[in-house]
């Protein structure tokens, strides 16, 4: 299975113990232009033995063997004019530095894990970046035109040995609908009046506009920083909002914005190009228990409406439900791999397992209160359409599944292929010390 390995592995970013290896530096291998440090094997090896525990052959080797890929795919890049615009890598290291520090508690939490501060760290990994983004492109224009077709698929399932087919776990068509009550119209006057109370006191003085996002705003994420949002671009906020940003003088306070969340207002504390960076303050409608009673009843009444065939569980979903993951797909979870509604039951979290394990077949649970992970309450219900007990794979039932290994075997070997002859007009050297390993056999004789 060494072939199989992806370049997947290679493209971590946020190991510190990878990064702060400290190595005598050399070059390993030279592909055209572009070589492969020792530095850059090391840290990449690191962070592999804890991804790839089990492996069949010299994990080192096949992680110098993906690397001399990727400087191949770097190398066509070039030959190609495939790049990656600063503004494309600024978002892409935006976006991963958003992700960790949700994860892990903040950008400060971030940055005392980091040992060095954001901007340092994205300096650090920008050419990084740069260099995964153009790979990527290589990758998908080499593939994007393969498919799988039926015939592929029979054969490509033929060819397993009937003791090597994949057991695959039980697994559920299972369909979630959410709703969240609207605030009544005293609700939202509460909080016109609450917001335009606070923006007067912070533009007369009586309170700093960070001090009083941390004692008022209903954004609890952003808060405790003061209200900064952090560096954003267009798209990626909601229109109002955005729309205010990036129009806003500096240091100056916005107007009272409304948007789904509730009313907003902004003070710019940056802008860099096509980028800026905010504070705001949140002050969410109070949603009442005769809200939610509200809420409850409509959502008994659309089910009813299901039950008697009047409306569609899909209508239902696609009109009403606030899921996002699930309201386009008629309501139904999604295996993201295969795009089959049948997904693995070990796949969802505890909650929804326990759920399964309640219902019947073609059975709908009634509404039931909920919690979000944003702390909005609402209602849902679930549907459980069928059930797949574990089993041995078959076409009748896994079709999706086995199309989508089919399809992965056919591009790896699309790759594969690619490599095989592209090589050949490129300058590659391997250092002796790795020449020999069985998993850089492919590079042998072409620094001659």
């Amino acid at each position: 299975m060494k072939n199989l390995i992806v370049i997947t592995f290679l493209l971590t970013a946020m190991s510190s113990q990878a990064q702060n290896i400290r190595v005598i530096d050399e070059i390993v291998a030279v592909v055209g232009e572009n070589i492969v440090m020792r530095s850059e094997l090391e840290a990449e090896y690191a962070q592999a033995q804890k991804d790839m525990e089990m492996y069949d052959g010299d994990l080192k080797c096949e992680v110098l063997n993906q690397l001399v890929i990727q400087k191949l795919y770097l190398h066509k890049g070039a030959v190609d004019s495939i790049y990656a615009s600063d503004d494309r890598v600024a978002d892409e290291l935006d976006r991963r530095i958003k992700y960790y520090a949700t994860q892990i508690g903040g950008e400060k939490k971030l940055e005392q894990y980091l040992g060095k501060s954001i901007a340092e760290y994205k300096e650090q990994m920008r050419s990084k970046v740069e260099e995964q983004m153009v790979t990527q492109q290589v990758q998908q224009a080499l593939v994007s035109a393969v498919k799988a077709s039926p015939t592929d698929v029979r054969k490509f399932f033929a060819d397993i040995p009937k003791d090597s087919l994949p057991e695959f776990g039980e697994e559920v068509e299972l369909a979630l609908v959410t709703m969240k009550p609207k605030p009544s119209p005293y609700a939202k006057q509460y909080a016109l009046e609450k917001m335009t109370k606070l923006r007067k006191d912070i533009m007369l003085g009586v309170y700093e506009f960070d001090y009083a996002a941390r004692a008022n705003s209903d954004d609890k994420g952003t808060a405790i920083n003061g209200g900064e949002l952090g560096y954003f671009s267009r798209g990626q906020m909601v229109g109002a909002f955005e729309r205010t940003a990036f129009k806003l003088p500096a240091d100056s306070v916005s107007e009272i914005i409304e948007t789904e969340y509730g009313y907003h207002i902004l003070k710019l504390i940056d802008r860099k190009g096509e980028k800026v960076n905010a504070r705001h303050i949140l002050i969410k409608p109070l949603i009442v228990k005769s809200d939610l009673e509200g809420l409850k009843g409509q959502m008994q009444t659309l089910l009813d409406g299901v039950h008697k065939d009047s409306i569609t569980l899909c209508h239902v979903a696609s009109e009403y439900s606030t899921d996002n993951q699930t309201k386009d797909n008629c309501g139904f979870y999604v295996d993201p791999t295969t795009g089959s509604q049948q997904v693995p039951l070990a796949a969802l979290d505890p909650v929804m397992i326990a759920k399964v394990s309640t219902l019947k077949v073609g059975e709908y649970t009634s509404p039931e209160p909920f919690e979000d992970f944003d702390g909005t309450s609402g209602y849902r219900f679930f549907y459980l359409k069928e059930k797949v007990p574990a089993h041995k794979a078959n076409l009748k039932d896994d079709y999706q599944k086995v199309q989508a290994l089919a399809l992965e075997k056919k591009q790896e070997e699309t790759v594969k292929n690619w490599v095989t002859e592209y090589k050949n007009g490129v300058y590659v050297r391997i250092d002796y010390k790795y020449e020999n390993c069985e998993e850089m056999s492919q590079w042998k004789g072409l620094s001659n």
